[in-house]
């Protein structure tokens, strides 16, 4: 059995896309995940599997919001290692206003380029792999990226940096 931190995209976010959290426990366990907790209601899920990779359990995932919810929710899926490396690569020295964006693959040089052309009101933009780190001195509230640069990252999902930590204390015993 693995551990797996699933991220789940666009979920909860205005009236649209509703999953409440003791629905997706019982979901989880319904596709015969175990050890499953949830974290906050944005779509942080972590629990155990006997499948061997990232792709299945999260594929697994993906037909069965469909199935249950009706909408397509994109799912990516970390192990509490790849987590871990994430928080060993904070590539700033404090953590306020710092978001990491969970890709579904990486960004190529060229892209990775092009959207650090549009950073907008002092954020910083570090990728790593899969992963970029946001930092955002006027929060995610202000732009901080624009539109079209946007576009890049929007297969990602974006996690605060307080919950990225608080889902590593959770899949880590």
């Amino acid at each position: 059995m693995g551990t797996w931190v699933m991220l789940l995209r666009g979920i909860n976010l205005g009236p649209r896309h509703k999953v409440p959290m003791a629905e997706l426990r019982a979901l989880c366990a319904d596709l015969g995940l175990t050890d499953v907790r949830t974290y906050i209601a944005s779509g942080n899920v972590i629990c155990s599997s006997s499948q061997r990779s990232a792709t299945a359990v999260g594929a697994t995932m993906e037909r069965g919001l469909r199935s249950r919810f009706g909408f397509d929710v994109p799912v990516i899926v970390r192990t509490p290692q790849q987590l871990q490396g994430v928080v060993d690569d904070l590539p700033f020295l404090d953590t306020e206003q710092v978001h990491v964006s969970f890709l579904p693959a990486p960004l190529p040089a060229p892209v990775e380029a092009e959207v650090r052309t549009g950073l907008l009101n002092g954020a910083e933009l570090v990728v790593s792999g899969a992963h970029a780190y946001l930092r955002t001195p006027a929060g995610l509230g202000q732009p901080w990226l624009r539109a079209p640069q946007a576009k890049a990252l929007s297969d990602g999902t974006v996690r605060t940096w307080r919950t990225v930590t608080a889902l590593l204390d959770l899949a880590t015993p």
